[in-house]
């Protein structure tokens, strides 16, 4: 090589570190512009993150702003909720007041008179009042010109012709009374016809006091009593207007009962209808209800025959049952005790009652006026309202018909509105369907009686004559079934021999076991097989030679059998006995209900 190759090679060299210098200078001069731009990214990233964090702390702020609103707006709608409930509320209440007003305007001006009315005829039924009159205490006259004068401001009212009528017979006005009566009887006959006899009572005249209560109740409607029934059968029954009138009434009742039989009569197909199923209900009802405790063993031997038995033995104690109710009900007995007629106390309510009695109009109108009383008082709350207004009428305001009046006073004696010579009345009333009700119950009974029962035992069984009067001895049943129990279990002892096919089968697993499996398996299994021989061992002396202690078995099981048979068949026995005598016993209490109720003969 040259010296010039060499000098060539090397300006080549420092040309090429030359370069290579200024690319390593160019890109320190790129790393340290790189540095500035991340120093300023830094600085740019620690400004968003501030910005973040404001941002998040601002977003609380602003949820928390957003709860607090929604609470507003909440309470907001809640008041709001709460202002037009109350601003409803408040438009019935005033609603209700300016109806109130109008209606209690319209109450004085239509119906104010009649206060006055009944005031006035309150005090001429009273006895103080009739002898004021006789003495001379009280102008005929003036009672006459007040009673024409309520005539006169009341004409459709029927308690004013009424007064008046009381006033004519003051004065001995026969003519005038007349008139006056039948007025009142044209705008109201039940209430006048009703009036007029207990006035009539009070005075003291029992004859003409009957005869008004004979039309009063040939006036009535038996499907629907009103409640005044219920205080004018108790004067009846206190005898305070008389025997005839209380003669009369019987005759009435008797009357509503018969319509009812033959109501009855139609509604059910029996051709020999003769009434009393309406009461069939009640009877069962007072019926003994047999405890479970009682009859277990003859339960158990009866099997599927048990429910007929048993239904039957309870409606067998039906009179007797029925005749201790009556008993502990009516202790004076049916007809009560000759006690002295009563101090006209029950006229007196009778006729208060009739007095005060709202006419229909008038009731109409009332009710409306209590209706906004109780929006008022509840201050605009109509459901609320509606409540309390259903439970101000209680059942007093309902009619009730004769069938339930005579069912009320017979049998919930507790809650009747009557006293006990109005039940009395009601038993005597009914006494001729009720003791039909009580023969079909007993005929039923006797119906279900039947006249043999069989008992089983196990396989075993015999038939027993249910007549208390046919004694059945127990020692040939009990007998009977003791060598049928003996005979089965010889059976059983028989069947207990040797049994070979067991016997073979062991012997056969045994030596297979022995002679296949056991020479060619080691360990665990060959001890398990081994002991699987080894148990074959004593199950087949039990089978060839446990037949005797078998035997000895099966004959103790059997003896046990046999005792445990015997000693429910005979307590099945006797309570089959005492079973069947109670049934019959109970059915004759019959003739003592019937005897207890005789007195229907002398009414």
């Amino acid at each position: 090589m040259t010296s010039g190759d060499v000098m060539e090679d090397r300006l080549e060299t420092d040309s090429a570190l030359q370069r290579l210098s200024e690319r390593v200078e160019g890109v320190g001069e790129g790393q340290a512009r790189h540095e500035e731009k991340m120093d300023g990214f830094e600085g740019k990233l620690l400004g968003v993150r501030a910005d973040v964090v404001r941002l998040s702390s601002e977003v609380s702020e602003a949820r928390q702003e957003i709860a607090g609103l929604e609470s507003a707006v909440t309470d907001t709608r809640q008041m709001l909720d709460t202002f037009i409930e109350q601003y409803g509320r408040d438009r019935e209440v005033a609603k209700a007041q300016a109806e109130l007003s109008r209606l209690t305007t319209e109450w004085h001006a239509d119906f104010a008179q009649r206060k006055h009315t009944r005031a006035l005829a309150r005090g001429l039924v009273h006895t103080l009042t009739a002898q004021a009159v006789y003495r001379n205490v009280v102008n005929t006259a003036t009672v006459r010109a007040c009673t024409e004068e309520r005539m006169l401001l009341e004409p459709t009212y029927w308690l004013a012709p009424a007064a008046m009528a009381v006033a004519a017979k003051f004065r001995d006005e026969d003519e005038r009374g007349d008139r006056a009566r039948g007025h009142a009887l044209m705008l109201d006959a039940a209430k006048a016809n009703l009036f007029f006899s207990l006035t009539c009572s009070r005075l003291g005249d029992e004859i003409e006091a009957a005869a008004w209560m004979d039309v009063y109740l040939q006036s009535l409607d038996p499907g629907e009593l009103g409640q005044d029934f219920f205080v004018v059968l108790d004067a009846i029954a206190s005898k305070e207007l008389g025997d005839e009138a209380l003669g009369y009434a019987q005759q009435a009742m008797a009357g509503w009962n018969r319509s009812s039989l033959r109501v009855s009569s139609d509604t059910y197909t029996t051709t020999d209808m003769s009434g009393g199923e309406q009461w069939q209900g009640r009877l069962q009802n007072l019926r003994q209800r047999m405890d479970k405790n009682q009859y277990t063993a003859l339960r158990k031997t009866c099997g599927d025959q048990w429910d007929a038995l048993r239904h039957g033995w309870e409606l067998a104690t039906v009179p007797e049952r029925t005749l201790a109710y009556f008993r502990r009900v009516f202790p004076d007995g049916p007809d009560g005790v000759d006690w002295p007629v009563s101090d006209g106390s029950h006229v007196e309510s009778a006729l208060e009652r009739l007095i005060n009695q709202l006419e229909p109009d008038e009731a109409d109108l009332r009710e409306k006026i209590r209706w906004h009383e109780r929006v008022i008082e509840h201050g605009g709350d109509l459901e609320a309202a509606e409540r309390a207004h259903e439970a101000s009428f209680g059942l007093d305001a309902e009619p009730v018909t004769f069938m339930a009046l005579l069912d009320q006073a017979v049998f919930e004696s507790d809650e009747a509105r009557l006293g006990p010579a109005a039940r009395r009345m009601a038993l005597r009333a009914i006494w001729p369907s009720l003791e039909n009700a009580v023969n079909r119950v007993v005929a039923e009974a006797r119906h279900r009686l039947p006249h043999r029962v069989t008992l089983s035992i196990g396989g075993w069984s015999c038939t027993v004559p249910t007549d208390p009067q046919l004694l059945v001895e127990p020692g040939p049943l009990v007998n009977d079934l003791a060598a049928h129990v003996k005979q089965e279990t010889q059976v059983q002892s028989d069947a207990v021999v040797r049994r070979w096919p067991r016997i073979c089968c062991a012997l056969v697993i045994g030596v297979f076991t022995g002679s296949f499996i056991v020479p060619f398996v080691d360990g665990a299994w060959q001890g398990l097989f081994l002991l699987l021989i080894l148990g074959m061992i004593p199950w087949l002396i039990w089978e060839i030679w446990g037949v005797p202690l078998r035997k000895k078995h099966v004959y103790e099981q059997g003896e046990r059998s046999r005792n445990e048979s015997v000693a429910a068949l005979t307590k099945a026995l006797a309570q089959c006995e005492d079973f069947f005598e109670e049934w019959h016993e109970a059915m004759e209490q019959l003739a003592a209900l019937t005897q207890w109720g005789a007195h229907r003969n002398k009414n």
